[in-house]
């Protein structure tokens, strides 16, 4: 574990002459991969270009990790990438020597999504209650989307039922900028949160239909796979829809 940033730049600052640098060798024994962090949310980690704020995710000599939020009508944002090792320098105290703090890649995405897990960084919240998912995989499977949504689903809803208790209370001011996000990700209006919705024309019984919907009154699914990740359809159902509309049957 590297030292503390203030002690290691007081080490640092008495130096004289050389550095002598001691890489952990050890490393290059570890298995060349890279790890995918994605997000099914409409939260984001990041550092606004204009506001300046800076929400991203800092874990110490590692640095600081960037997850978009999920653009709206994707299934999952852009990945954080990560390599299979991480690597960071320090000044040793007692040696006096620059050493390299090098941790596997898939111990730092744990790190990062599942704050509270024993190490020393580990502080903050769990991100993948939020939407946030780590995988080896360049394009997230089925399952693993699902599975995201759900968890985040859980915490969306826990939130808006915080929110219905404040409104029922007339604290509207105490509502969060998180609360109005999810009301929008579910499409619920709320008389803090007012959603305008664009309204097209059934593709099959030609009466008007919200943008977004999962199932019309009719009967007609949108987006199977979306339908069916939020439980309107079974899978049976969703794989015949989509076969039909790819032309197998």
């Amino acid at each position: 574990m590297a030292l503390r940033p203030d002690i290691a730049r007081g080490v640092e600052a008495g130096l004289n002459g050389v550095l002598e640098y001691q890489p952990n060798n050890a490393t290059q024994y570890i298995p060349k991969y890279k790890v995918y962090i994605f997000n099914v949310g409409p939260l984001s980690w990041t550092k606004d270009p204009v506001t300046k704020i800076d929400n991203r995710v800092a874990r110490g000599s590692a640095g600081s990790y960037a997850i978009e939020a999920c653009p709206t009508g994707a299934k999952y944002s852009k990945p954080l990438i990560i390599p299979s090792v991480v690597m960071s320098s320090y000044i040793d105290a007692a040696s006096g020597a620059m050493k390299t703090d090098d941790v596997e890649g898939k111990y730092i995405a744990k790190d990062i999504l599942h704050p509270n897990n024993g190490g020393d960084w580990s502080e903050g919240v769990n991100l993948d209650e939020r939407g946030c998912f780590m995988t080896f995989n360049e394009t997230p499977t089925e399952k693993e989307l699902a599975d995201a949504r759900a968890k985040l689903e859980v915490y969306g809803r826990s939130q808006l039922a915080t929110a219905t208790q404040l409104e029922t209370r007339g604290e509207l001011d105490k509502i969060t900028p998180n609360m109005r996000l999810f009301a929008t990700y579910f499409g619920e209006d709320r008389t803090w949160n007012k959603i305008y919705r664009k309204i097209g024309e059934c593709p099959v019984c030609g009466d008007p239909m919200k943008e977004n919907v999962v199932k019309h009154t009719c009967g007609y699914v949108p987006d199977p796979d979306r339908a069916y990740s939020l439980g309107a359809i079974d899978k049976a159902t969703r794989d015949d829809l989509v076969a039909r509309r790819v032309g197998k049957k």
